[in-house]
Parts: structure tokens; sequence; C-alpha cells
């Protein structure tokens, strides 16, 4: 089997020993001579050396990786979630493992059992179910860890105000003076779309404007476009009366816009839409998506800060605000 060119071929190229060549690479921990230093890169790149990183993980202990979890990258929250995790880890000298759980809790396990069999030095993970198992693992491995986007009592945690997101989202939808307001997502657990539904279902009833619960319209994950596009077609061709939804995710208002249209509903016209998420694309709807918006930069340089300051550290959640990001699906038109 074919190898690549080794240290010790570097050392005869540049004529010196591996011990020398190996502090040029490492910058340490022994000066070395200009010239040879200039002898030894030209050397790695007339061969095109590249270093066994693996090898030199395990004999530091440390890969300069870290291991990240999502449940689907698919939905345009996780993969935007993902960048802003990858960003912050690049520029703070980290590469990034990212695995899928397509919100299967099996999944979930096996990813985090490979990033731990990687040897990463942390693990970021967004629980796709209740993540008591998932802490369990990572406490037990005793890697330094942390929950996104889901709180957990027993470890750090980054997370958004879900429930203050909701109540964003209801309270624009009432300053626009709508009395018969449905609301897509629905859940009485911890999980971020309970939270925004609750968050929303109490400023509505604060507002003497209770969600009766036939609109209360509960979608469950994995499909939520498809599902929020069944509930909501079938909501809208039997309560005329709906001139407002409240949307949990972006995912449940790309079904709820497909079933507007189809329902001869005309979405920011004689129906309000507001979400919760605030992805790239909801811009480039149309109408564009209004949405109370994710601090996703904040959120990944938050966590990659928190994983790698996390040892010793005790539980705590460290929680950041949406912002709303007034479009037109809402009726607003400046």
């Amino acid at each position: 089997m074919a190898t690549g060119p080794t240290i010790r071929d570097v050392a005869a190229r540049a004529g010196t020993s591996t011990a020398v060549v190996s502090y040029v690479l490492n910058d340490g921990p022994r000066p070395v001579a200009p010239a040879t230093r200039a002898r030894v890169l030209a050397a790695v790149a007339e061969l095109g050396y590249r270093r066994n990183n693996l090898a030199r993980a395990l004999r530091a202990n440390r890969s300069s990786t870290l291991g990240l979890v999502v449940p689907d990258l698919a939905k345009p929250f996780f993969a935007e979630l993902t960048r802003a995790v990858e960003d912050a880890a690049f520029t703070r000298g980290f590469r990034l493992l990212v695995g899928s759980a397509h919100f299967d809790a099996e999944r979930e396990n096996e990813q985090l059992h490979a990033l731990l069999d990687a040897r990463v030095d942390a693990v970021l993970l967004v629980p796709s179910q209740e993540p008591k198992s998932a802490v369990a693992l990572l406490r037990r491995a005793q890697i330094p860890h942390v929950l996104v986007h889901r709180t957990h009592p027993d470890t750090v945690c980054v997370a958004g105000d879900d429930t203050d997101a909701g109540r964003q989202a209801a309270d624009h939808l009432l300053g626009h003076g709508h009395h018969n307001i449905a609301l897509l997502g629905a859940g009485a657990g911890d999980d971020p779309v309970s939270l925004r539904a609750r968050g929303a279902s109490a400023a509505l009833t604060d507002n003497d404007r209770p969600v009766p619960q036939w609109a209360v319209l509960g979608c469950p994950f994995p499909n939520l476009r498809e599902e929020a596009y069944r509930a909501t077609r079938t909501l809208l061709a039997t309560r005329p009366e709906i001139t407002a939804i409240c949307a949990t995710t972006d995912e449940h208002a790309l079904g709820a816009l497909r079933a507007a249209s189809e329902t001869g509903r005309r979405v920011g016209e004689d129906l309000a839409l507001v979400s919760i998420d605030g992805t790239e694309l909801g811009a480039y709807l149309a109408p564009a998506l209004t949405a109370v918006t994710a601090p996703f930069d904040t959120l990944g340089a938050d966590a990659v800060d928190a994983v790698l300051s996390s040892s010793g550290v005790a539980p705590a959640i460290r929680q950041h605000q949406f912002t709303l990001t007034v479009r037109r699906s809402c009726g607003c038109r400046s």
C-alpha cells in the first residue's frame, strides 16, 4: 500500500534530524535557526508532507476538534445553527465534526458514541429527544459538553428565550387587532416548540384572547411542514373566522403558507402569519415571512465558548433573546 512522505523523508531532504523537523512543525520546544527552518519548510512543501494529526492527538490527548449532533441538518434552523457553531469553532482554532440524529434517539446515541470514539475535545448537542440519557452518557464519558437550543438541569445549556419568543409573536398579532388566532405547535414539555406555544398562549390569555383548543394544532416532528400543511388546510377550510396564525417554527409557517394558498386565503392580506425561528429562507418567501428571529451567531459563539470552558463549571442556563423581524406576512407594509 502506498504511503505519503514521512518526517524522516523531510529530515533527509532538509539535511537535518527528525527532532529539528518536529521543532519547526510544532514551533518548539527548542528554537531553530532561521536558515534551518527555511530548509525544513521547503522540504515539507516539496514532498507534500502532512502530519499525522490523529497520532499527534493521541499523544497530546487533544485533537483541536469539537463534535456537534443536531436533530436534522436538512431543517433550515439546524443548518443555520450548525453554520454559526462551525464559524465560532473555526475562529477559535477548532474543527467541527457534525452528526445528524434525524429525530431518532438511538441514532443520536450512536452519533455521540462516534464522536467519543473520534476523541473530540468536547461535544455540543442539540437534542432531538428529552436529553436526560444523552447528558448521562456525556457525563460518564467525562468529556466537556454543552446542550444547545434546549435545557437540562444537570449541565451547561445555551438557548434562546423561547417562552419570550412566543410572547413576542403573539403580541405582534394582537397589535394588528386580531381576535381569532390559531397556534401552530403545542406541547406540555420543555422543548422549544412547547415553550414557544406556552409563551404565545399566555400572551393571548393575558390580553383576553385565549386560543380555543380546536385552534391549537399539534404538528409532530420530524415532518413538520407536511403536518402543518394538513392541519392548517383543514382548519382554514372549516373555520373561516381565523384571521391570524402564530407558527412556532418556520417549518410550521411553510406548511401554513401552502395551505393558505390552496384554500384561497391571502397571507398578509386577509390572513396574518407570524413565525418563530427567523431563518434566511423566510426573507425569500412570497410574502416574506415576519418572524421572531433566533440570534444564531450569538448562540453559536456562546455555545463554543461555554463548551471550551465547561470543565468543572456548575450546570447553568445561558439564555439569549430573540428579536422581531417585520416583513409582509403579518400585514405590515413598511
